[in-house]
C-alpha cells in the first residue's frame, strides 16, 4: 500500500467521518480499519497449530518480530472480508471468504516520533492444510513464516513458560527460503498486551474445541 492510497476514517466509536490518504492517517492519528488474520492447521492427532509471520527487518514498525498471519489496511470502500487479499499478498495462500471465521473487533493505538497508529481491527481465523512449501512470502513485507502448538502459545501469553519452540521458513542471506526451527521469548512477538493475545488464542481454542 501506497503513502497516497485512500483510507476510510472514522471517529473513536467507529462511526465514518470520510477518507484520507495513508500518511495523513499516520501523520495526524486518525481512526482507520486493519484487517488481521490468523491461520491454523489441524494435524492428523487434532492439535491445533497456528502461523505466525515474521515481519521484514525493513519494516517500519515492529521489523523482525513475529505477527498476525496475515494483516493489512482496508482501502477505501472495502469491507472487513476483503482484507482476504492480504493472505494471498503476504503469503501467496488463495483461499475464499466464506473460509474467514470472524473472532472480534479490537482496537489498537500505537505513537512512536514519525507515527501515531490508531486502528480498528476486524481480527479473523482462516483454517487450512497448505503446506509452507507451497506458500510465496511477500519479499517486501515478510521474512519467514513458523507454526506454533497453540497450548505452548497459550502457556506463554498467560506467563506460565517463558519460551516456546517452532519451526518455519526464513530467508537466508541470498533471499532464498530455509528451513529453520528454535524457541521464541516473549521479547520475540510484536508488543501487544498478554490480555490481547490471550483473548486470541483462547477464542481459537474455543473454535477447534467446537469444530
Amino acid at each position: 500500500m501506497t503513502e497516497n492510497e485512500l483510507l476510510d476514517v472514522y471517529d473513536e466509536d467507529m462511526n465514518p467521518l470520510g477518507t484520507a490518504d495513508k500518511a495523513q492517517v499516520h501523520r495526524e492519528g486518525l481512526w482507520h480499519k486493519a484487517f488481521r488474520c490468523w491461520v491454523i492447521r489441524r494435524t492428523p492427532d487434532k492439535k491445533c497449530k497456528v502461523w505466525l509471520q515474521l515481519r521484514s527487518k525493513d519494516k517500519q514498525l515492529y521489523p523482525n518480530l513475529l505477527a498476525t498471519s496475515a494483516a493489512g489496511h482496508l482501502r477505501h470502500g472495502e469491507q472487513n472480508r476483503d482484507g482476504i487479499r492480504e493472505l494471498e499478498e503476504e503469503l501467496g495462500l488463495k483461499t475464499s471468504k466464506d473460509k474467514l471465521v470472524k473472532l472480534f473487533t479490537s482496537k489498537k493505538s500505537y505513537r512512536d516520533d514519525h507515527i501515531i497508529d490508531n486502528e480498528f481491527n476486524p481480527t479473523y481465523l482462516c483454517e487450512t492444510q497448505t503446506e509452507f512449501s507451497e506458500l510465496k512470502l511477500q519479499p517486501q513485507e515478510v521474512d519467514g513464516i513458523f507454526e506454533f502448538e497453540l497450548e505452548d502459545l497459550q502457556n506463554m501469553f498467560n506467563r506460565k513458560i517463558d519460551k516456546i519452540f517452532s519451526s518455519g521458513l526464513t530467508k537466508d542471506e541470498n533471499g532464498n527460503m530455509v528451513y529453520q526451527t528454535g524457541y521464541f521469548r516473549h521479547h520475540d512477538f510484536v508488543p501487544h498486551d498478554d490480555a490481547y493475545y490471550q483473548k486470541v488464542f483462547n477464542t481459537i481454542k474455543r473454535y477447534c474445541d467446537e469444530s
